[in-house]
């Protein structure tokens, strides 16, 4: 196993990347941090990126996640918060943990399960990805390669909705897991989390979720 590159120490994310990691390597690798909320890992045929994080990227992480179970609670939707549970799949060699995730179609298919095996169960529907520097491991091939329908992708200002067609990922204006939501009504909620106190940001949130039902 061989580091491929060490990107600079970044306050927001540090990240180091290594190549020639095999399978079993990244299995051992997962079982050791299981209990931990340390680093997290990228696997990509070989390529392994391990990652620490800090505030400014959990801050917008956990803003966006309380966005989408807000609303959803409003609507009175199902769904299912997997967090950053680990997604894997040996026969395509990748494996990720995202920032946070959700089965919003058929959550019914998932709910209890202690473990998640992608061979049969289904990848989340929606994930969310904050970027504040570049992945040195891109990202959404992987979760292209998996199936993930929906990204929501934040440099913790900005936000760009994702939308999995044949040919990957294209940017699409509004979700289709979320119909009603678009990035710049998202975006515009992420912002109003700076400024507000949070059970003020929680009731706006709210009250924009009843006047905007389905």
């Amino acid at each position: 196993m061989t580091a491929l590159a060490r990107p600079r120490e970044d306050p927001a994310q540090a990240r180091v990347l290594l190549h020639g990691v095999s399978w079993e390597t990244y299995e051992r690798l997962l079982a050791e941090h299981e209990e931990s909320a340390g680093p997290r890992f990228t696997y990509d045929n070989g390529l392994l990126e391990i990652m620490t994080l800090s505030i400014e990227h959990e801050e917008p992480n956990r803003t966006l996640a309380s966005l989408v179970e807000l609303v959803l609670g409003e609507w009175e939707r199902d769904f299912l918060r997997a967090g950053s549970n680990t997604f894997k799949r040996r026969d395509l060699a990748k494996g990720f943990e995202p920032d946070s995730c959700f089965y919003l179609r058929q959550p019914e298919r998932v709910r209890g399960k202690r473990r998640l095996d992608l061979a049969t169960d289904p990848a989340p529907d929606l994930v969310i990805e904050i970027e504040v520097t570049s992945a040195a491991l891109p990202r959404l091939p992987i979760f292209a390669a998996i199936g993930v329908p929906e990204v929501w992708r934040s440099d913790g200002s900005a936000v760009q909705i994702l939308a999995l067609q044949e040919s990957g990922y294209e940017d699409t204006a509004a979700s289709t897991m979320m119909p009603g939501l678009n990035a710049d009504t998202i975006a515009d909620i992420l912002s109003r989390s700076r400024e507000m106190k949070g059970f003020a940001w929680m009731r706006e949130v709210r009250e924009w979720a009843q006047a905007h039902r389905p």
